[in-house]
């Protein structure tokens, strides 16, 4: 009986001497680590204003000097006395006798009258030669140029028909007409419908032609491009093609 109880009061007293021990022992207080982290500081300059320079004052320009009046002479009349005498004309020296009329040796002299007539007559008839000559070169000219015109017209007509793609709706007596725009290089930069077919498939294949071109060939002289290829109609038929 006493030896069952011995060994649990030994264990007993082992566990509250420990207990004891374990409160009278002083633990080391658990110390905090402290980073000294080196103060931030901002650094602050003092902008001066700048030193603004002195005011240069202009000087005063002095109000110009009056001049002064200068006294004006006294004009003294002449004393009355007698009156002066006119003076005496000079005698003429030498009078020239006047000339008598010379007196022609020829009788009846020639009038010159048809010689200026001549000339004249003659002057005329060389500018009637200049300008029957000027006038045949001014024809030709524009000979030249109404050929010109006929054969780019023609080119053009030629690009279109090659590039154009008639509809199968298309019927004889449909016409479109296209206002087309160029620039002197000959591109094409607007193509608008100026009268439409009525069917819409027909006046779409006659703007597809036109811009297809893209670019047409024109006379280099300006005045022909201005006046017959800056701005020109195409009619479209399904039998045909005109400007």
């Amino acid at each position: 009986m006493l030896k069952s109880l011995i060994a649990p009061t030994l264990l007993a007293l082992i566990f509250h001497g420990l207990v004891g021990l374990l409160l009278f022992i002083q633990w080391p207080e658990e110390q905090a680590t402290v980073v000294d982290l080196p103060p931030m500081f901002i650094a602050a300059q003092v902008v001066k204003p700048a030193k603004q320079s002195p005011a240069i004052e202009l000087p005063k320009a002095k109000p110009a000097a009056k001049p002064k009046s200068q006294p004006t002479p006294e004009v003294k009349a002449p004393p009355r006395g007698e009156p002066a005498k006119p003076a005496e004309p000079l005698p003429a020296e030498n009078p020239v006798p006047e000339s008598e009329p010379l007196i022609s040796d020829r009788e009846n002299p020639e009038p010159e009258a048809p010689e200026a007539e001549t000339e004249l007559s003659g002057s005329n008839d060389d500018l009637s030669e200049l300008l029957a000559a000027v006038t045949d070169e001014i024809g030709r000219q524009a000979i030249t140029n109404d050929e010109q015109i006929v054969a780019y017209i023609g080119q053009i007509q030629r690009d279109i028909i090659n590039l154009w793609s008639r509809p199968p709706s298309a019927r004889n007596g449909m016409e479109a007409v296209l206002r087309v725009q160029l620039v002197p290089t000959g591109e094409v930069v607007d193509v608008t419908i100026a009268k439409s077919s009525g069917n819409d498939a027909f006046d779409r294949s006659a703007t597809t032609a036109v811009e297809r071109a893209e670019r047409f060939s024109v006379p280099p002289d300006s005045e022909l491009f201005e006046a017959n290829f800056r701005s020109f109609t195409v009619l479209f038929r399904p039998e045909d093609l005109r400007l």
